[in-house]
């Protein structure tokens, strides 16, 4: 029997590939100007790593971008061991601070993206609202999986592996949200 919870999400989400496809759509239905949160746990790695990478990526777009977390631990820095391994990928996390995910970011958001089934499920406490802006990270990365798994506590590899999945995922998609956003003026 599949526990309530795992049911619902399949319901809503359905199959990798449908995933996929409702973020390609939930994407093209964006505004000119969209605000994209990236969510992780901790607001520690992942998310400010994406929102480094995104921000690189889109640095010329009339994008927001803006990372928070789901575990409600605020002004926590990153690892010193994922700032160092990050500093070689180019990013800058060593001033960082944890953010918390709040219901005024989740209308500011137009969309939300997520790296995993934990806060996939943690984003439901926000309401059907949050699930239905959200979008998996990993869409984007065409060398792996809709999960990018957490590297807090991991080893170095584990951190470049994770590093090099968001900076794949972040480039796939500034470059689909450039094509389809006419240029800024002069």
């Amino acid at each position: 029997m599949t526990p309530p919870l795992i049911g619902r999400l399949a319901r809503l989400f359905g199959s990798g590939a449908e995933e996929r496809r409702r973020a390609h759509i939930l994407l093209s239905s964006l505004p000119p100007d969209p605000h994209l949160l990236l969510l992780c746990h901790g607001n520690l790695c992942r998310s400010p790593a994406a929102e480094h990478f995104l921000r690189r990526h889109l640095s010329l777009g009339p994008c927001k971008v803006f990372s928070a977390g789901l575990s409600h631990q605020e002004n926590l820095p990153s690892p010193p061991d994922f700032v160092r391994e990050a500093r070689s990928f180019g990013i800058d996390l060593a001033g960082h601070r944890s953010r918390t995910m709040t219901h005024l970011l989740l209308e500011w958001a137009d969309i939300i993206l997520i790296m995993d089934g934990s806060n996939q499920n943690l984003l439901l406490d926000f309401g059907r609202s949050a699930l239905k802006k959200s979008a998996w990270l990993g869409t984007w990365d065409p060398a792996g999986p809709l999960e990018i798994p957490d590297p807090y506590g991991q080893s170095p590899a584990v951190m470049r592996q994770v590093l090099g999945r968001l900076s794949r995922a972040t480039g796939t998609l500034a470059r689909e949200i450039a094509a389809r956003t006419p240029p800024p003026s002069p």
